[in-house]
This record gives C-alpha cells, structure tokens and sequence, in this order.
C-alpha cells in the first residue's frame, strides 16, 4: 500500500490551513469536466514535458509531484518562497520545495503551484492532483457502471486548493469533515479521535480488538482500533456500522479525543483527568471505496460548489 495512497489522510489538514475557514474558489469555467478512473495515470504536460498524474479525491489537491520527476524535468524550486513544512494534523512532519509551474491536463491549461519532498516515498506515475487543483469546473471518477436504478446523492463541497475537496456533515450532536477517497483500499472508514468519540456517543460506539497501525501519508503511521455502533451512522446513501479510530494520543490532533467504551471498563473507578495544553482535536471521517461499493460515480462540481456521489438504491 503506497504512502501517498493511504492518505485517508490529508484530510488531517495537510498544509496546516483550516478546510472550512478557506472557502472554495470558484473560478473554474462553466462547461468542462474531466472524468477519470481512481488510479488511472492521466496524460499531461508540466512546463511542456510528458507526464502522468493520477486524479485524487481524499489526498491534497495541489499539483503533488515525484521527486525523481522533479529531477529529470530539471525543475527548480521559486527563489522566493520554494520551501516550506508539511504539517499532519497540526503537527509539522515534513519539509518540501515548490514552485509555480504551467501544466496542461485533459484538454486545458492551468498555472499552479507544484508542490515536490525529497524523500517522499514514489507513487505510480509522476505525481497526483485533485479536483480544486485542476482547471476543470466539473471533475469525475467513474468506478462503476451507473445505470438507470442509480440515484445522485448531493453533498456541499467544501475545501481549497491548499487542503482538500471535503463535505461537511453536522447533527443535533457533533460536525465531521469528510472526504471520499476511492484510492483508500481500507475495510473500513477512517475517523479521527475526536470524531469516533462524538460518534460513539451518538450511535452506540464501542472498541475491540487490538490496535493496528495505518498509513496517514508519506509513511507517519499511527494507530487504530475498530469501532462497532450499535446503530448505523447514515451519511447520504451510506450506511456505517464499523469505523477504524484514532487511538487516543497526543502525538497530533488527529489522536485528541474522548475515551470510547470498550467492555474493559470498571464502572466502580473514578477516572480524573487534568486539561493539557495540546493541538486541537479534529473532527474528521474518511471513507474509503469499500463503503461506497453500492456507488459508481463521484463528482466534484466546483461551478454548482457540491460533491455528487452515483450509488444505487439500498
């Protein structure tokens, strides 16, 4: 499984910007649309040379490169601004060189900052971009076949160029930010400390099992447990019933987080905690392809600021 891949991810806020606080850019032309297939390498071309870019929708959006791309294209980094900190949740875990590249993808032209880590683990093809880095107003990954019983499920789009193409989902008792990510080939979907607390208190939640580690981008691992609710989380056509989540740790604001039961409990203890100074929890929920496996088509459409998700009935 790929670093990059794995990425369920970013939506931890990879470049430390708050997905919600930078509203959606709209500028993308009206009537255009790229439709691709999750890992399928798109033709393009980057300052005029060859490449092939795979069309993400749950890592960063910004124009990702390889580094070995990078070096056989001779790119150099911005004399002002080229370098600059990858954080992970909050956390600063990578440093990177970037520059402002002209680039040409599925038929239109688009100028964009390109962001490349030297020691980054490669990725198939020469790097990836998501849907607000691309130049299209509408942008599509067909993983399916859509026929006459499927049904469009619209969620608001959220996110930007410098984070992710994320929805929001909000009830009586908590939000979570969340991204759909066809190139994760977990089990299961993928919620912050935070989010699996507020979750596990509305439907029932309760841990088992031991923790495993998952990939949260570019090789950081940290551990999961598995989550089962007592009654399904329903999101769009999406119904939930098991989520990996963060293990509580204080190793970044993915891992803040209330406790969640799981049967080990003494119900005679008194626990007493003391409030430390920390990174903010995020309240954050991947969902991988296996629980979109009733669904064949998703669609960015910047122009109409919504996400379209394809399934069919049930």
């Amino acid at each position: 499984m790929s670093a990059r891949k794995s990425a369920r991810t970013v939506f931890y806020t990879v470049f430390a910007l708050a997905l919600l606080g930078n509203g959606p850019t709209n500028n993308a032309p009206a009537a255009t649309e790229l439709v691709a297939r999750p890992g399928e390498l798109v033709a393009a071309t980057i300052e005029g040379a060859p490449a092939r870019l795979r069309v993400v929708s749950g890592e960063a959006d910004r124009l990702f490169l390889n580094a070995d791309y990078v070096a056989r294209s001779g790119i150099k980094p911005a004399f002002f601004m080229g370098n600059g900190s990858l954080n992970i949740a909050g956390r600063r875990a990578f440093k990177f060189k970037n520059r402002p590249l002209d680039f040409v993808i599925g038929g239109m032209a688009q100028k964009g900052r390109a962001i490349w880590i030297a020691d980054a683990p490669a990725v198939a093809g020469d790097g990836s971009i998501g849907p607000w880095a691309l130049p299209h107003a509408r942008v599509t990954l067909q993983f399916g076949d859509t026929d006459t019983t499927s049904q469009r499920h619209d969620f608001p789009l959220f996110g930007s160029i410098n984070s992710q193409s994320v929805t929001f989902y909000k009830e009586a008792g908590f939000g979570v930010i969340i991204n759909f990510d066809l190139d994760d080939n977990g089990a299961y979907p993928l919620a912050s400390a935070a989010a699996g607390a507020a979750i596990a208190r509305a439907y029932g939640g309760t841990l088992s099992g031991a923790s495993w580690d998952v990939d949260i981008f570019l090789g950081v691992m940290r551990p999961v447990r598995l989550m089962t609710l007592e009654r399904p989380l329903v999101i769009g056509p999406l119904s939930i019933k098991q989520i990996a989540v963060r293990v509580r740790d204080r190793i970044d604001g993915a891992g803040r987080g209330d406790p969640i039961p799981d049967g080990t409990e003494d119900p005679s203890e008194i626990l007493v905690s003391a409030k430390k100074k920390g990174p903010r929890p995020y309240f954050t929920l991947s969902i991988p392809r296996a629980t979109m496996a009733a669904c064949s088509r998703l669609t960015f459409d910047k122009a109409a600021v919504r996400i379209e998700l394809w399934c069919r009935p049930g």
